[in-house]
This record gives C-alpha cells, structure tokens and sequence, in this order.
C-alpha cells in the first residue's frame, strides 16, 4: 500500500461505516509525513456525540494491537473525535506551545519520527481492526 492509500485508509474505512462530516481525509502532511504527529479528526453526519456508534469505535481503537497503541478522545470545547496514538496526549491536552515541538523535546527526534513510521505501519492493520469489529457486532 503506498503511502496516499494509507494516509487516508482510515477515513474511508469509517466514511464507509457511516457518512463522515469532516473534510480532512488524510492523517499525515503528504509532501512530509514528520512535519506533525499522525491523527484523524472526525464526526459523523447526523449523530449526536454520545451516539453509541463512537464508543464501538473507539472499543475497537483501545483494542488494536499494533506497533503503538492507539487511543480514540474528544474535548468538552470540540465536536470531533480525534484517533491518535496513545503517546500524543499521554500528559494531557497542553495548554500552549506547539504539540509537535513539545513531543519532540519530549521523546527527541528520532524517537518522534520512529513513533510516525511505526504509526505509519499500523494505520492499515488499524483501519482493518475497525472494519473486522464493526462488521461482526
């Protein structure tokens, strides 16, 4: 799979569970993937945010066994859901600064761009997790 395919592999898997509202399909800056941590920002048309369709998501996201585990969060101030790896907001929600800067004093440069490859690898096996879950409840 080359990496347009899995750079928007995600969204289509959940558009196709039901209509999305969002517009961004893509997880990652196409010309460089380093340039921000992977994550999908999302709504569904028509549901309400405490629609159960969210917390079946976001099971099957906290079930996911890949390189790096996967998380499924929203904010009180926001009507999307976000799914990131776990390490993006493992401290919180930061209250200024930039995340990516903050992650990459956190876990030094290459840690952070390991972290993206491998984010990179389980976005396909984690969008395949949704479908398999989704389809057989």
């Amino acid at each position: 799979m080359d990496f347009e395919e899995v750079n928007i592999i995600l969204f289509f898997t959940l558009n196709d569970i039901y209509p999305i509202a969002t517009g961004r399909a893509g997880m990652l800056a196409s010309n460089n993937p380093y340039v921000s941590f992977p994550f999908l920002r999302f709504r569904f048309k028509e549901k309400d945010k405490n629609d159960v369709i969210y917390s079946k998501i976001r099971d099957a996201v906290k079930d996911f066994k890949g390189l790096l585990s996967w998380e499924m969060i929203t904010f009180d101030d926001v009507p999307n859901y976000l799914i990131v790896p776990t390490y993006v907001y493992s401290e919180g929600r930061p209250t200024s600064g930039d995340l990516n800067e903050h992650l990459i004093a956190k876990h030094g440069e290459s840690l952070y761009r390991q972290m993206i490859d491998q984010a990179i690898e389980d976005i396909p096996n984690l969008a395949k997790s949704i479908r398999d879950k989704f389809h057989e409840q």
